[in-house]
């Protein structure tokens, strides 16, 4: 792939050459997104999984009784229109008299001329198993919707010629083990398809169910400075299973800095900062293994979270 150093948009060749050069671009992206899907493709998470973690697990949402806002914004390869990019969102108050949490999580994934939307509310409880330990389970419940413009990649295809527009309902769950700001364990699977169950009628569209084991843990270092390192592992059928850990240090439970690696050889480096509630995330994670393919198209992702939780804080900073 040859850099151009004049703007797409500045390309004064007609509009037939425009179009041709839209269709090419469309299609390259198009055989990426087939290669990438086709011979498994990675799971899209995101590096600060143990700092916002109820997007990944609902039943997380226990360890903040008082109530918590986070979105998160992940870009993979930064430089080319149509890389994949996703959002997070997950809001959720809670119901101390009665130790529960109810919520919302939202994901809206786009990569190509692919868009997936999904959208559910959930229900945490928690029961106390011991003098310190907890029990945490959540329902969850919504929908997924697939937009696929298929037809802009190129109308004479007929591989290409129909858009893709489908929507399936899904349930979930997800179950905790946890002693507060000390460790928790946990098992999810945030997405099981009706279409899957055989509940729905048939569809041009595979939607996956996705499983997620989490933890983590939080060790003082002395009075100032404390240690936290997390794990997820992730699993489709569709999907190559992947791993991941993270290290972070604080310093007084405010500034922490710290590294993401997983599995097929990406790295991350990290930063959080915590100030009255909010929380503000960064990580910046490149393949050393790989090779970008040209000056502008790099390897890298960016990835921003921003949260806010009400009252106090007990759940791992």
């Amino acid at each position: 792939m040859e850099r151009s150093d004049i703007p797409m948009s500045r390309v004064k060749s007609g509009k037939q050459s425009n179009n041709e050069m839209r269709r090419n671009l469309f299609i390259t992206l198009a055989g990426i997104w087939v290669s990438i899907g086709l011979h498994a493709q990675q799971p899209l998470t995101h590096t600060q999984h143990g700092q916002l973690r109820t997007v990944v697990n609902p039943a997380a949402s226990l360890m903040h009784m008082g109530g918590e806002v986070s979105v998160i914004g992940r870009r993979q390869w930064v430089g080319i229109d149509g890389a994949p990019t996703v959002f997070w969102g997950s809001g959720h108050m809670g119901f101390d008299g009665i130790g529960a949490t109810a919520g919302l999580n939202i994901r809206h994934e786009s990569l190509a001329v692919e868009k997936l939307t999904e959208a559910s509310a959930f229900f945490a409880k928690s029961v106390r198993i011991s003098e310190h330990e907890y029990l945490g389970l959540s329902l969850n419940a919504g929908f997924s919707y697939l937009d696929g413009r298929f037809s802009q990649l190129d109308p004479m295809d007929p591989a290409f010629r129909e858009d893709v527009r489908e929507t399936d309902a899904l349930v979930g769950f997800g179950v905790m083990l946890y002693r507060p700001e000390r460790y928790y364990v946990g098992l999810s699977l945030p997405r099981l398809m009706f279409g899957n169950l055989g509940l729905t009628g048939d569809s041009r569209y595979e939607f996956t169910n996705i499983y997620h084991l989490t933890a983590g843990a939080l060790f003082p270092l002395g009075i100032d400075f404390q240690f936290r390192p997390s794990l997820l592992v992730t699993y489709s059928e569709s999907l190559r299973p992947q791993a991941e850990a993270s290290a972070m240090f604080f310093v007084k439970e405010v500034f922490g800095v710290g590294v993401n690696l997983r599995t097929y050889g990406e790295v991350a480096g990290m930063a959080q900062f915590n100030f009255s509630g909010f929380g503000l995330g960064y990580s910046y994670q490149f393949n050393p293994g790989s090779k970008t393919l040209d000056r502008r198209i790099s390897n890298t992702t960016h990835e921003i979270g921003l949260s806010y939780r009400i009252g106090r804080a007990v759940g791992l900073l």
